[in-house]
């Protein structure tokens, strides 16, 4: 690429007009006369290469012939070696080739090195660039005014180099070719100019002239192509002035428009065109050649056109050439602004309407809607639009159902009514009567109905034709919000459009009004019968789509241990900005890996599963469309420690732990009661108080033992019981059971007092048997009596009959067989009458003193003790 421009250096260029050595004194640090720098050029094409030669004289640089030196080249700032060889008469030559040049100016010194240190001898500046581009669109314009030839031209590409432009003209001898002979230039631009004006006395008007342009720099010279011409056809007349505008005459559509030619070209007969722009239109109407095709000399002109719309404000321009299409248009006139008149307005109105029935009220509501009056038939400003039930007013008529300036109204009838008419009215009068048929909508539908986006701000609708011809088609469309109306289809939306089909062979329109990207629109299509509507079919679109502005609100529901149930409520439809393919559920709990499910557009609820008791949650939902998605707002729920189904077996566990609890206080509480209940206590007949209680007469009576024996008060101190049931003998054998009574073990020790002095009976079987508790009563009881007096004869056993009914404790020994008062019956004959008398008093004295019974039998029955005998 090429560098900018640098200027030409001054002083720095050395000049070698053939010579073989010149001597200049160079300006700038180290210039020497005795050295010269010579090139093949001072300028080379942009990319080329250059040589170079530098010359030194020893004797004039004071250089010893014998003293050894270096020359050296620097381009700008690098050092580089060239050719050195010497000559006669002390001169160095060294010569070097430099490229390729790829800036605009490259700066070559040379050296000379002379122990070690280099000396700069001289300096050259080497300018780059390329040719000069031929110009291109020459053309030039003659001002009639003052005779002057303006010529403008293009410049393809900047050479980078200093370049001179010359505008030339000359004599046109009938060949449109650049002269080759010089001709001396007419018109020099100001440098980086593009134009040039070639004054009155270097032009030959009426006469064939030819223009060109010449344009040179160092490395060549170029000529743009020749502009043949008369300089007069060159000329560009002054734009026209319009003076007023007319309408001719009021009530028709044609006007007169009055206008003057521009200044110093009245004398020129002119070609003219008119342009005239209805208010609100994109384009203009052009009118070729408004001037009379003899033209005189005037000051003013005058036109008329017709075919006007009435009412219509409309803009007005001009323009003129000079006749015979020579020369250029002049520019367009200053702009005119007309009106035209007004008139009653004609045609009919496009009409849509939506009923709803009030059968309470007995009456109709109906919204009547209508498309504006086409321009060429309102005739002017439309002031206002009327609604009435007939086409003539009488004077006793009521008033009419609407006058309004919108597009749209809203009034009841009467249950039945079929007809109402609409007119629109302008200042100079109103138009005829639309009439209206409030049909059913009970026709055939289209069956098939689509829309696709055309671009954003537009809709192809695409439909199918009913088996019945139809003579139209009405569609009407509105962006949804999510309050929509809440009556029934019959009435519109504040924001709803329609437009309608005049033909019933067409199958396709293209809906423009109120579209707009992101927004979604419902789209509905009625077709046209003679003498009723068809119903509709609709559907929804949008022209584009992008990710929701908004996301549903979560809310969870029923949560468990393991299980979470979450709801939310839909996006409004103005901030879903596209058709919700889907829903994504993330989760995650603490320290766990995020969980995801995705679920249709159509589902509000989700329940998530495997969740662990008690832990905290994060969950949040993703909607997406086609165009994106959005994250929502992150919900957090704990997970129960147990389900409520589980509750009523906490509450019963806790319930009967709270029972076991309340039982075992009372039982300790009640232990002895509790003890009776289930171990029942058997009565101590020695601790009793029959124990311890004797008759008057008997704390009297001195026992008398035998003489033999030393008697002394016996004590028993305990009362082995025989269980009476054989069946619950637990060491009965299976053999006779009053024998194994008679041979078993059956012992228990006693305690004996004499006096003060306590003396322990030893038993015969030191081990007692185990009691076993039985509920039943017991008639006998077997006393156990130790020896008296250290006596190593077996103890005796006594049985007594028992009228107690308390349970004993029963032995596992099996009871005897029931004897009756075995003590008061005479001697047994199998029992042994061989103890002593001691033996006798002891018996006796324990006997008696100890048990109660005893001493009752013996106040009773026989008073012979002696009858009691041992087993």
């Amino acid at each position: 690429m090429a560098s900018p421009k640098k200027p030409w250096p001054r002083g720095e260029m050395m000049l070698f007009l053939g010579c073989s050595a010149c001597f200049l004194l160079l300006p700038g640090a180290g210039s020497l006369a005795c050295s010269s720098i010579t090139t093949d050029s001072p300028v080379v094409l942009l990319g080329a290469t250059a040589r170079a030669s530098c010359t030194i004289w020893r004797r004039s640089c004071l250089i010893q012939d014998d003293e050894e030196i270096q020359m050296m080249w620097k381009l700008d700032e690098e050092f580089l070696t060239g050719t050195q060889y010497s000559l006669h008469n002390g001169v160095e030559v060294s010569n070097i080739t430099i490229g390729p040049i790829n800036e605009t100016v490259t700066t070559l010194r040379c050296y000379v090195k002379r122990k070690q240190e280099p000396q700069m001898m001289t300096v050259i500046h080497i300018h780059a660039g390329y040719p000069p581009a031929q110009p291109q669109n020459l053309t030039c314009v003659m001002n009639v005014t003052t005779d002057n030839l303006t010529c403008r031209w293009d410049t393809e590409q900047d050479s980078l180099l200093p370049v001179s432009v010359a505008l030339k003209g000359s004599r046109n001898e009938g060949v449109c070719e650049v002269p080759t002979e010089a001709v001396p230039a007419s018109c020099t631009p100001l440098p980086g100019q593009n134009s040039c004006t070639i004054g009155r006395e270097n032009l030959q008007l009426y006469q064939p002239m030819i223009f060109w342009l010449s344009v040179n720099n160092a490395l060549g010279e170029v000529d743009s192509e020749p502009l043949c011409a008369d300089p007069i056809k060159l000329a560009k007349l002054d734009p026209p002035t319009l003076h007023s505008i007319q309408s001719i005459p009021e009530e028709t559509d044609c006007i007169s428009v009055m206008w003057e030619a521009g200044r110093d070209s009245e004398h020129m007969h002119q070609l003219c065109d008119l342009s005239y722009q209805a208010d609100g239109d994109q384009e203009w109407k052009l009118v070729h050649n408004i001037t009379n095709p003899t033209w005189e000399r005037q000051v003013v002109w005058r036109v008329r056109r017709c075919g006007f719309l009435f009412g219509t404000l409309y803009h007005f321009q001009m323009r003129c050439q000079k006749f015979g299409g020579a020369g250029y248009w002049s520019d367009w006139s200053p702009m005119m602004n007309f009106t035209t008149h007004e008139k009653a307005p004609s045609g009919e109105l496009d009409v849509w309407w939506k009923v709803k029935a009030r059968e309470a009220e007995a009456r109709t509501e109906v919204q009547l809607l209508w498309k504006p009056m086409k321009p060429n038939e309102a005739h002017g400003e439309i002031l206002g639009y009327m609604a009435t039930l007939s086409t003539r007013r009488h004077s006793g008529e009521p008033s009419p159902l609407c006058n309004t300036s919108e597009m749209c109204c809203t009034f009841s009838l009467p249950l039945g009514t079929q007809k109402i008419y609409l007119m629109a009215y302008n200042a100079r009068g109103s138009s005829q009567p639309t009439e209206i048929y409030l049909s059913e909508k009970k026709g055939q539908a289209v069956p098939k109905f689509q829309a696709s986006p055309h671009n954003e701000t537009s809709i192809w609708a695409h439909w199918d034709p009913p088996g019945t011809p139809a003579k139209g088609y009405i569609i009407e469309w509105h962006s949804m919000t999510s309050v929509e109306d809440s009556s029934d289809g019959n009435h519109g939306h504040n924001n709803m459009a329609w437009t309608k089909v005049q033909s019933g062979t067409i199958t396709h329109a293209l809906i423009q009004e109120n579209v707009k990207p992101f927004q979604r629109y419902n789209i509905s299509i009625y077709p046209l019968y003679r003498d009723r509507v068809g119903m509709p079919q609709w559907l929804e679109v949008y022209t584009r789509q992008k990710a929701p502005s908004d996301t549903p609100k979560l809310h969870p529901g029923s949560i468990s241990k393991s299980t979470a149930q979450l709801h939310w409520e839909p996006i409004p439809v103005e901030k879903r900005h596209g058709f919700i393919t889907n829903y994504t559920i993330f989760w995650n709990g603490t320290n766990e890996d995020l969980n995801s499910a995705v679920v249709n557009s159509s589902v509000d609820t989700f329940t998530i599963v495997g969740l662990w008791p008690s832990r905290m949650y994060r969950v949040h939902i993703m909607a997406s469309t086609v165009g994106g998605s959005t994250n929502g707002t992150i919900l957090t729920f704990y997970t129960k420690a147990i389900d409520d189904m589980d509750l009523p077996f906490v509450y019963m566990l806790i319930g009967l732990l709270l029972l076991a609890i309340i039982v075992l206080v009372i039982c300790f509480q009640k232990s002895k009661r509790m003890k009776t209940q289930f171990w029942p206590s058997v009565p101590d007949p020695a601790n009793s108080s029959l124990g311890r209680w004797a008759p008057a007469i008997l704390q009297e009576e001195i026992l008398q033992a035998p003489k033999l024996c030393k008697l002394s008060p016996v004590v028993v101190s305990a009362i082995l019981v025989i269980e009476a049931d054989e069946k619950k003998c637990l060491s009965c054998g299976k053999g006779d059971p009053a024998k194994a009574l008679e041979d078993g073990p059956m012992t228990a020790s006693l305690e004996s007092y004499v006096g003060d002095a306590e003396t322990t009976l030893p038993a015969s079987d030191p081990t007692p048997a185990p009691y076993v508790n039985s509920p039943e009563s017991v008639h006998y009881a077997k006393v156990f009596v130790d020896s008296y007096c250290s006596q190593q004869k077996a103890s005796p056993s006594f049985y007594m009959r028992s009228n107690s009914t308390q349970p004993l404790l029963s032995d596992r020994t099996p009871s005897p067989k029931p004897y009756e008062n075995l003590w008061f019956h005479g001697d047994h004959p199998n029992r042994e009458l061989d103890y002593n008398c001691q033996e006798d008093a002891v018996f006796l004295d324990r006997a008696l003193l100890d048990f109660p019974l005893l001493q009752g039998l013996k106040i009773n029955g026989d008073e012979d003790l002696s009858n009691f005998r041992k087993l």
